[in-house]
């Protein structure tokens, strides 16, 4: 036995299933629950009773409604709803005086496009009321290629959320892999709180646990989910949306659960589908002018493009550049490090529109940020305030996560042609920072005497002259499992003051005042002396911007 032998088919099937999305309907209340019998094409008004059941749906040819006047037209009305049709189709339009009497009589009036004929509307609906199953899919099909005409003509996600909201009169929601909305379009009388709804879907949580695993969601061969929503007597059906070898994002339909049907499981599978096609679109354009923006980058930070270049070419960023400017640049720096890839769509995500990000992989060893900056925020708080977010969002995202972000940063630049310079300046502050274990955002600034030493530290004399002073503290370290050189950077740290060097070694000043005539002696440098004072402080700078593997580390 097929389903549409154990479902009635009412109204509401036929606007969805059956009638063109655009069909005008006149009501005058509620009529989508109104059961259909059969199907009765009628071609002269006059012989209705002959002809009419209850619950029958009526067409009228297009022939016999031109042979009508309003006066006429009122009339069937009038007989049709005292019959109990269910409802009249017409393939024109009618007066006003007409709309107002369906509306007054209380019979439906549904007004098809003149593109779809008698025919296919009768075919339609009398293969709903035989099997409404096959009838579904068909619309699914139907569904599908009206949503990839869509996308071709460039009209995006949210004009396919308004057909698919539209065709199930429920809320359907559009969401990219971080569940950001990309789309969203409700019914105007949606009983349910839009706002609730809203709140929940953004909750990686809300998701099916499959689903939560994007490339475990692109291998289930689960077409569809359905879920409770946890506040209303309402559900959820949710399909990702595969692109590839993982879910590129996720398409819902949310309404109350009396309401979710076969066409709402349809629906979000083939609008799915079509999706797909829709963000893997986006996407290759993305990537296009990704490519051209990159390879202006690339040129421009290496210094390879003469000032002429840069400014007949810099509108392949399609970024503002006439503002000030901050660049930071990040890398990862340990064991099992994450793609630079996914780094870069984090801060892809955190861009906002006051102050957008231009975000470019450099060479593929470090990913450049060209932050755009207020005029008054000199100190470069918003750079600062970025870098806590990414921090805060790489440790959401991987948890478990051994290697760790370094960073340098420098600005402001006013014009493009600074960027080259600033783009040197902040990797070198990201070096330094690396080399000197900061573990954080390094300001190019900040760096103070560091800037000097890092590009002396190569030199030959220079390594004898750190080897010489600082060498035999690190020596006598590693033998006897000591810690003079953390206690003479603390000392330098707290600028001589014996009783707060002590305090933050956590040790007596008799102890501290010990290490200090050792430290003299082992280095044969009096800290009363400012000259071998400075020496054994350059001395200890150098030494800690060595490379972490040398030895004495």
């Amino acid at each position: 036995m097929s389903e549409g032998d154990k479902i009635q088919i009412n109204l509401g099937d036929v606007l969805r299933l059956v009638l063109p999305l655009d069909t005008q309907v006149i009501a005058s209340g509620p009529h989508t629950r109104r059961v259909i019998n059969w199907i009765t094409i009628m071609t002269h008004w006059r012989r209705i009773r002959a002809h009419i059941r209850a619950d029958d749906i009526v067409l009228m040819s297009l022939e016999a409604q031109r042979e009508m006047s309003d006066e006429e037209m009122t009339a069937c009305l009038d007989k049709l709803a005292k019959l109990n049709a269910a409802a009249l189709i017409l393939f024109q339009d009618v007066s006003l005086m007409v709309k107002e009497a369906a509306s007054r009589t209380d019979m439906p009036l549904l007004i098809v496009p003149g593109k779809v004929t008698l025919r296919d509307i009768h075919q339609g609906i009398a293969a709903l009321l035989i099997d409404r199953r096959v009838q579904v899919n068909d619309r699914g099909m139907q569904l599908y290629r009206h949503l990839s005409e869509i996308s071709r003509d460039g009209k995006g996600l949210a004009a396919m959320a308004d057909v698919m909201s539209k065709l199930t009169g429920k809320i359907v929601v559009i969401q990219d892999k971080r569940l950001e909305f990309q789309a969203w379009s409700e019914p105007h009388n949606s009983p349910l709180d839009v706002a609730a709804v809203k709140s929940w879907l953004q909750e990686r949580e809300s998701l099916p646990k499959v689903l939560q695993n994007r490339k475990a969601a692109a291998k289930t061969r689960q077409t569809h989910w359905q879920q409770p929503l946890p506040f209303a007597d309402a559900t959820r059906l949710v399909t990702p949306i595969i692109s590839g070898d993982r879910a590129r994002g996720y398409l819902s339909i949310v309404g109350p659960t009396s309401e979710i049907d076969l066409l709402d499981a349809v629906c979000v599978e083939q609008g799915a589908a079509a999706c797909a096609l829709e963000m893997a679109k986006a996407k290759a354009i993305s990537e296009a002018k990704k490519a051209l923006r990159g390879n202006f980058l690339e040129g421009l930070l290496a210094g390879t493009l003469p000032l002429g270049e840069i400014e007949r070419l810099s509108t392949r960023l399609d970024h503002n550049t006439a503002k000030p400017h901050a660049i930071l640049v990040y890398a990862w720096d340990g064991a099992s490090a994450p793609s630079l890839r996914r780094l870069e769509t984090t801060l892809n995500w955190l861009s906002n529109e006051d102050q957008p990000l231009l975000v470019h992989i450099y060479g593929g060893t470090h990913i450049c940020v060209f932050q755009t900056l207020r005029k008054d925020d000199l100190e470069l708080a918003a750079s600062f305030e970025l870098d806590r977010r990414l921090r805060e969002q790489v440790k959401a995202e991987m948890p478990d996560l051994s290697a760790h972000l370094i960073a340098g940063m420098y600005g402001p630049m006013e014009v493009l042609a600074e960027w080259p310079s600033a783009h040197h300046r902040a990797l070198q502050a990201m070096q330094l920072g690396k080399k000197l274990r900061m573990n954080r955002l390094v300001e190019y600034n900040s760096l103070g005497i560091y800037r000097l030493l890092g590009q002396l530290e190569s030199q030959s004399v220079v390594m004898q002259f750190c080897q010489q002073i600082i060498g035999p503290l690190v020596d006598y370290d590693r033998n006897h499992n000591s810690n003079l050189v953390q206690t003479i950077d603390a000392y330098f740290n707290h600028h001589g003051n014996i009783s707060q060097t002590a305090e933050s070694l956590f040790i007596h000043r008799n102890t501290l005042l010990y290490r200090l005539d050792r430290i003299q002696e082992l280095t044969r440098q009096s800290l009363e002396q400012s000259d071998m004072r400075l020496a054994l402080h350059l001395s200890l700078k150098l030494w800690q911007l060595r490379d972490k593997g040398e030895s004495g580390g």
